[in-house]
């Protein structure tokens, strides 16, 4: 067989569709010609449905009719497909031929469009029904199986004499003017009833506040998970009895997670602080307190917390007190010394400054009783402005008094090396860690979270780091003229400030109250405090010294201002009657102002 040549007449067959029974069949003719001449005997004839008239994705499987008859060019076929091939798309018969029992078939171009004939098959499918169908067209009964979905429209039944048998079903969210007085039957479940409703005969679990106002008598396990006022004696029988939450009252002190700066207290409460910032707690009027009465407070922010008692009421304990702080000088030759620092715990101290009686770095093992320089060959020795050092005392910050590089010793002093810092002519300070170097009168003793900035004589406080600096500390009301100098704890609350022509003052309340650790006016022009804020240090410039207290708790300390205490300290506080606090537990220091 050399070349084929296929014609394609299509028959219409609409009539042969209107019947459902005669399926999805259709009729299909053609001429062939053999050799160019119209061909004559059996042939085998493949069609195949495809998207396009070349290449294209193939719709149906081949159907292959063996053995066709062909008389002078012309045969006639029966296909068919399957009612989900002609869906509306275009499409067209890819026809292949050999002779009968041949071994391959050759495909005949071009492929032949399929046209509108048949798809009536696929117009003999409901879902391809357009417009309305009018109600005279439906008759007899629908299946139920062939109803579904969801009227998305309002139905309307006017007909008060209609009548509905059988089961209904659905959300019934639309349903209105029901009344629940016509349920004569049948019991609502447990689970359509509200949260609000107690049920007789199950455990019950209250969420809100619950007033009982009449006696309870409990004879079983009961489950109370939030707040509960008992306004009448009630009575437990069942040591079985399980209570989870918060509970206040005498003997009775449940914890409130707070996030404010202040909080006012109430009686048998307990209060987490949880802002980064210095909260302050105010303890509940004597009026509302009866002896025995409890406040607690845990400092779970960073920045600390503050109890403070109302006028006329008084604080009496262990406490440590800036004014019991006893500053001693030390001895450092004749020095004019300049910056001062230490390590945590306050034995080994650093000491720089300028003239003859001090250059390069000077350290301390002892707690500043005697000294040595310390800078080495790496180490000019020449004036230095200013010191730092991490709390271990390992690691050193020298700055030049008037020109160069900041330097920085990781080995006590020892060995030195230039940082490329250039220096800013004012005071400098590090992390507790020695990783991270503040300049430009920033004073920092602990993870460098909380700073205290010092500028034109004006005290802000930062609690993110430096990003912002949002809090600020009034300065002493004596220290008219001006802070030179300032040292902070690791949270900042407690804070060392020296005056250019004046006395030694110390805070440790962020400001609030100051207390003066000196009596007379000198000039001072270093600071440094350890990051409890239980050790201080500062130098004095043209010859004065340098100075040193260490703060202790002393016991039977009377305070009416406040108590303060850093992250991670606590008190319980009693009240004993008479306007008086005492407190009856407590972790970490606790401070009074």
């Amino acid at each position: 067989m050399n070349r084929h040549s296929f014609f394609v007449t299509l028959l219409l067959f609409c009539a042969a569709l209107k019947l459902t029974a005669q399926g999805t069949a259709f009729n299909y003719q053609g001429r062939l010609s053999d050799g160019g001449l119209p061909a004559n005997g059996a042939y085998d004839l493949r069609f195949g449905v495809y998207d396009a008239v070349t290449n294209g994705t193939a719709i149906s499987f081949p159907l292959t009719n063996s053995a066709v008859a062909v008389s002078n060019g012309l045969f006639a076929v029966t296909l068919d497909f399957s009612n989900s091939v002609f869906t509306g798309g275009n499409y067209w018969m890819d026809i292949g031929v050999r002779t009968n029992g041949g071994t391959s078939f050759t495909a005949l171009f071009p492929r032949q469009p399929i046209l509108p004939v048949p798809y009536a098959i696929f117009a003999n499918t409901a879902s391809n029904l357009l417009g309305k169908l009018t109600a005279a067209q439906v008759s007899g009964n629908l299946p139920a199986s062939q109803v579904t979905g969801a009227s998305s429209n309002v139905v309307s039944f006017t007909n008060l004499n209609n009548a509905f048998s059988g089961t209904f079903t659905g959300s019934g969210a639309s349903l209105s003017n029901l009344n629940a007085s016509q349920l004569t039957t049948g019991t609502v479940a447990d689970a359509r009833l509200t949260t609000n409703v107690a049920l007789l005969n199950t455990n019950q679990t209250f969420t809100g506040t619950n007033i009982f106002n009449g006696p309870i008598v409990s004879t079983g396990t009961n489950l109370f998970s939030g707040p509960n006022t008992f306004n009448s004696v009630n009575t437990f029988t069942n040591w079985a009895n399980s209570f989870t939450g918060n509970f206040f009252g005498n003997g009775l002190v449940g914890w409130v997670v707070t996030n404010g700066l202040t909080v006012q207290a109430e009686r048998d409460h307990g209060y987490m602080l949880t802002n980064a910032g210095l909260a302050t707690v105010i303890l509940p009027p004597s009026s509302s307190l009866t002896n025995g009465d409890i406040v607690r407070v845990s400092g779970a922010g960073g920045g600390g917390w503050l109890v403070k008692p109302n006028t006329g009421q008084s604080i009496s304990g262990n406490f440590a007190a800036y004014t019991n702080a006893a500053v001693v000088k030390l001895s450092l030759s004749s020095a004019t010394p300049l910056g001062v620092a230490a390590s945590a715990d306050g034995r080994l101290m650093f000491a720089v400054g300028s003239g003859t009686g001090i250059t390069g770095v000077w350290g301390s093992t002892d707690s500043g009783s005697t000294w040595r320089q310390i800078n080495s060959g790496t180490l000019a020795a020449g004036n230095y402005a200013s010191v730092a050092c991490s709390a271990s005392g390992k690691i050193v910050y020298a700055e030049p008094l008037s020109s160069g590089n900041i330097y920085k010793s990781t080995d006590c002093g020892v060995n030195w090396t230039n940082t490329g810092v250039v220096l800013t002519g004012k005071f400098i300070a590090c992390t507790a860690d020695g990783g991270t170097l503040l300049t430009a009168n920033v004073a920092c003793s602990g993870n460098g979270s909380y700073r205290a900035k010092l500028s034109g004589g004006t005290i802000t406080v930062s609690i993110n780091g430096g990003t912002s600096w949002g809090v600020s500390v009034t300065a002493p009301a004596s220290a008219s003229s001006g802070i030179s100098c300032l040292a902070a704890s690791s949270d900042c609350t407690r804070l060392l400030a020296g005056t250019s022509n004046g006395m030694l003052y110390a805070t440790a309340n962020l400001g609030a109250t100051w207390t003066a650790l000196t009596i007379s006016n000198q000039v001072w022009s270093a600071a440094w405090i350890s990051s409890d804020g239980n050790r201080l240090a500062a130098a004095v410039n043209g010859s004065g010294g340098i100075y040193s207290a260490v703060v202790c708790p002393l016991p039977n300390t009377v305070t009416t201002n406040s108590i303060a205490g850093s992250q991670g300290s606590a008190v319980e506080l009693q009240y004993l009657g008479n306007n008086q606090f005492m407190p009856v537990s407590s972790t970490g220091s606790l401070w009074a102002n």
